[in-house]
């Protein structure tokens, strides 16, 4: 029996050809996406004291029947929550560039039983995510990764419904006390001058998470 959905698309087929990969974008480096042989540290057993997790999901206020997105899900720290979160009637696209993590996902996925997730192998240019698909993309540490911010920004715009948000999750920059390079980390001033330029408008933030930026954004145009 089939326990989950993996949408493979492959590139020399489907898609054009990768735009040139930016080293900056508005005055902030890129960072190199984290590889796969280092997955182990997004499930380590103390991410949730330092990052607050759970409070973070919970301030997602997710629903049973929502259909969600873990973009850069890596091996599905938040993807399988989300996706007992909003149950059966539920779905959570996990959208990954690398394989491997994909790999590690739906073993952990198995293990648990969930089938409501439906993976994607994405590209750097290119989430893949089907038009209109989407309540809510949650990006967790990943967004200052991304080596074609505008192609990917405009690839989560069409999927977003209407009302949809970006959540869009970021170490801090402006502290010094946390502990992440400073190029995984971005400034709320950075990430608002990024989305607002992009077609997005900040619709709500929560700031009680002890690293990390939450803020909410959705379509510009949506009244």
């Amino acid at each position: 029996m089939r326990r989950f959905t993996l949408l493979f698309l492959f590139p020399c087929l489907l898609a054009a050809e990768s735009p040139p990969a930016l080293e900056a974008y508005q005055g902030r480096v890129i960072a190199q996406t984290m590889h796969w042989q280092g997955a182990a540290w997004l499930i380590r057993h103390k991410r949730d004291n330092e990052e607050a997790t759970l409070k973070m999901r919970e301030e997602l206020k997710l629903k049973p029947g929502m259909a969600v997105c873990d973009m850069g899900s890596g091996n599905g720290y938040h993807t399988l929550p989300m996706a007992a979160a909003v149950g059966k009637e539920g779905k959570v696209f996990a959208v990954e560039v690398q394989a491997e993590m994909i790999e590690m996902l739906h073993k952990r996925a198995a293990e648990k039983g969930i089938t409501n997730i439906v993976s994607i192998i994405g590209e750097s240019h290119d989430p893949k995510l089907p038009a209109g698909s989407c309540d809510m993309i949650l990006l967790v540490d990943v967004y200052h990764e991304f080596s074609h911010p505008e192609q990917m920004l405009a690839g989560m715009k069409k999927a977003l419904k209407p009302d949809g948000v970006i959540v869009m999750v970021e170490f801090r920059a402006e502290d010094d006390s946390v502990p992440i390079k400073p190029e995984h980390k971005m400034t709320k001033a950075q990430i608002n001058k990024e989305l607002i330029s992009n077609g997005f408008k900040l619709v709500r933030e929560f700031e009680d998470l002890p690293w990390q930026h939450m803020m909410f954004f959705g379509l510009a145009e949506a009244k």
